[in-house]
């Protein structure tokens, strides 16, 4: 690691955090003896996660007969798994928020796909043995949380990567050559301060690699870049689908087994989860 890079990786670590709060939602939906009394207790005191976990509950993704207007109903009925994922991404959505207009655009792309590939990833272990969905939608959520922290914490703005990337500049040889790591290897570097489990580090840190060497659990990492993939394929659908097949690396398909001819069904298939999900009202 570059002097730079280690620079950058230690100004991170001193100043973004996630809430007190996200931590012990995730120790208390990881207890087997933990109640709704106490995941209630820790939701309520932070205003807008509570906020998000209400109007989620109540929009028509899960059509209940009656409105729900207390964290321990919510938590009743979506279950610690779902009040685990919202928690998670209402924290995280406060390091997407920028200063400027600018700021605010670039970072609102970023949230965008967070979400989307959440949902993917999520959409995708549901389908797969020995791959848990609850994991795979948090790898998902966090695979570019790199990006706003260069964003945010860096010397050097990130309108320069933006400029090497209009000039057909790859964006991880971009982030680079500007800021001497990319999003990936902060992202990678954050996850492991912040406590994360080390295959969920290594799927935000490896999911632009080009190959299966080195990896200690493949299997995240791999469903986290077709993830990944595929949800940047939903937004752009004027790229054609060979061509999109074609830059899939092949350590994908043979860690997660399996073939080109099975992403078309995949893309359908996360395509209606995008639609359907609640969730997608925190990426507007």
């Amino acid at each position: 690691m570059s002097e730079q890079t280690q620079a950058i990786v230690q100004k991170v670590k001193e100043l973004a955090v996630l809430p007190q709060v996200v931590y012990q939602v995730m120790e208390l939906t990881n207890n087997p003896n933990a109640t709704a009394r106490d995941l209630e207790r820790v939701i309520s005191i932070d205003q807008g996660m509570s906020a998000r976990v209400l109007n989620t509950v109540n929009s028509a993704y899960y059509g209940l007969p009656r409105k729900i207007a207390s964290i321990k109903d919510a938590v009743v009925l979506l279950g610690f798994k779902t009040i685990r994922n919202l928690a998670m991404t209402a924290s995280v959505f406060d390091l997407f928020v920028g200063k400027t207009d600018r700021q605010n655009l670039r970072r609102g792309k970023w949230w965008r796909h967070a979400i989307d590939t959440a949902l993917c990833c999520r959409l995708i272990a549901s389908q797969m043995p020995n791959l848990s969905p609850d994991e795979a939608y948090t790898a998902g959520l966090l695979h570019d949380i790199g990006k706003p922290l260069l964003d945010r914490y860096a010397d050097a703005p990130y309108e320069q990567v933006e400029e090497l990337m209009a000039q057909g500049v790859p964006e991880i040889e971009a982030e680079r050559e500007v800021f001497g790591c990319d999003h990936a290897e902060l992202g990678r570097e954050i996850s492991l301060h912040w406590g994360f489990p080390e295959k969920l580090a290594e799927a935000i840190g490896a999911h632009h690699a080009q190959c299966a060497t080195g990896l200690i659990e493949p299997q995240l990492t791999a469903l986290t870049a077709l993830g990944n993939s595929i949800a940047h394929w939903l937004r752009l659908p004027e790229h054609a689908e060979d061509e999109f097949l074609f830059s899939i690396p092949n350590w994908i398909y043979e860690t997660l087994h399996l073939q080109p001819s099975n992403l078309r069904p995949l893309k359908l298939a996360c395509e209606a989860e995008l639609h359907a999900s609640p969730l997608n009202a925190l990426s507007r």
